[in-house]
């Protein structure tokens, strides 16, 4: 045959990636950025939610067409995007946050329900060329290894906790903790991970700090299970962090963990509102109240979507708020909302100096001229967004990670402070609370250096950041398997 008779040469394929995050607030709102990075760079990307999960996404985020590419309700042939729903294998409608029913259920729920969307079968984008899942979704990589299909691991926390989990049994032979996660072995409150690494606070081991320890036993076996199949299953292991705020972990020049953070901290001209929340309202109203406030004046107050406060404690936040005399906006969820102190309301909405709201627009809200500080459960995403935000924070955990967080915060990178002990069960004062903002929005020092690590945090994801740099070449990884 001739060569002009040749048949043309089928055109490439784009790349396609499968994204699948564990089906929490915290976790989806991060793979949510990494999902529209890969489409920023052509990619077509398959994201898989719980049926659960993509139904509150769904209905807060108005069908994310503010997405690059367009969403699952109103994709046509050319689309690049596809928002999917699988069964979590739950039954009863009310367990769905139920973690100990979901975590065992999913495993067997959730790959049968990959095996056509690897395949690419019916939805127009083609097969999968790689796959990034949650580690805590590590489950579904025995279904992408059987096809041979690349993949990444995403830990959206600190490589701190990660690198604890991944060195599970090797801290167990060492003796420091037991087969159980407790701790054993403690020099001044702290374990070393390695003998070439720096010692690390007790809080690093998040697992034991969940107040039973029936509980911590329990969730210790989990994620020490997730991270070790998750480190020798996939082909890369991700973390949603920059090495220059944990240099403990990011001091070998090949890390395992390698951090393409901090995600989800930078403004998109086509962006309207913030995807991945589960919870929508109109942002005026946080807004508007925001533009009436001085230049660095006003108190932000928000614990995440599960943390959760006595009617007692509640009180003594509302009233310290109030007797502060500072500007404040605090995020009440509904279900906490009847803890709050008869008339208060009432009394925040005359003044004018307090707005309480159901739901916030955190990013928005963090980003806003008028805010001076960040009272916050210390959830890995709210941390990192007060960082991006260069705030001062005010330390407020709840468990598990958010302790971890808060030594990061205070003892190492020194740009907040603690509101109780890290055992917790200490009734905080209105008095004491009205201290802890005058102390920290002050203190010079503490604005200094989280201005500092702001700097860093935006150099990190700038066009030649060392985390941008390894999200770039993740991706050039997975564009060069796709032929």
């Amino acid at each position: 045959m001739a060569a002009s008779d040749a048949a043309p040469a089928p055109p490439h394929p784009h790349p396609h990636a499968l994204i699948l995050p564990y089906p929490a607030q915290g976790h989806v709102i991060p793979f949510m950025e990494l999902a529209q990075r890969f489409l920023d760079r052509g990619f077509h990307v398959t994201f898989v939610n719980t049926e659960f999960t993509h139904g509150r996404v769904m209905t807060a985020d108005a069908g994310a067409t503010s997405w690059t590419g367009s969403s699952s309700a109103a994709a046509g042939g050319g689309a690049r995007l596809r928002l999917v729903a699988v069964a979590d294998g739950i039954e009863d409608a009310g367990d769905h946050e139920n973690l100990v029913l979901l975590n065992a259920a999913m495993p067997e729920a959730i790959p049968p329900q990959l095996e056509p969307l690897l395949d690419g079968t019916g939805e127009g984008l083609g097969k999968v060329t790689c796959v990034v899942v949650d580690v805590a979704m590590s489950f579904a990589l025995d279904v992408v290894k059987r096809r041979g299909i690349t993949s990444a691991a995403l830990w959206p926390s600190s490589a701190a906790v990660l690198s604890a989990m991944v060195n599970a049994e090797k801290l167990i032979r060492d003796g420091v903790i037991d087969d159980d996660g407790a701790p054993l072995n403690l020099v001044n409150n702290s374990f070393h991970l390695t003998e070439f690494k720096a010692p690390m606070d007790a809080t690093f081991l998040a697992w034991n700090y969940m107040g039973n320890r029936d509980a911590e036993r329990l969730v210790f076996h989990y994620l020490a299970t997730i991270a070790q199949t998750a480190a020798t299953k996939t082909d890369y292991l991700l973390c949603n962090t920059f090495a220059d705020i944990e240099p403990i972990i990011f001091t070998d020049s090949t890390p395992t963990i390698i951090p393409i953070g901090p995600l989800r901290t930078w403004q998109r001209q086509t962006r309207h509102g913030p995807i991945g929340h589960f919870w929508h309202t109109e942002d005026v109203m946080c807004m508007s109240f925001l533009d009436a406030q001085p230049i660095g004046s006003v108190v932000y107050v928000a614990f995440g979507s599960i943390s959760i406060m006595t009617a007692e404690q509640v009180q003594e936040l509302a009233l310290g708020l109030q007797a502060s005399g500072r500007p404040f906006l605090w995020v009440v969820r509904p279900e906490q909302a009847s803890k709050l102190p008869v008339g208060f309301m009432d009394d925040v909405d005359e003044s004018r100096k307090g707005k309480v709201v159901g739901w916030a627009p955190q990013e928005q809200v963090l980003g806003h001229s008028s805010v001076g500080c960040f009272v916050t459960h210390c959830g890995w995403n709210s941390t990192l967004e007060g960082i991006r935000n260069g705030l001062p924070m005010l330390c407020w955990p709840y468990f598990l990670d958010q302790v971890t967080n808060q030594t990061y915060i205070c003892d190492i990178w020194k740009v907040g402070l603690r509101v109780a002990p890290a055992e917790g069960g200490v009734l905080v004062t209105k008095s004491r609370i009205m201290e802890l903002l005058d102390g920290l929005m002050e203190d010079e020092g503490v604005k200094e250096r989280v201005l500092k690590l702001k700097e860093t945090a935006e150099s990190n994801m700038s066009e030649e950041g060392a985390s941008l740099k390894n999200l770039n070449i993740l991706m050039e990884s997975f564009e060069s398997k796709t032929f």
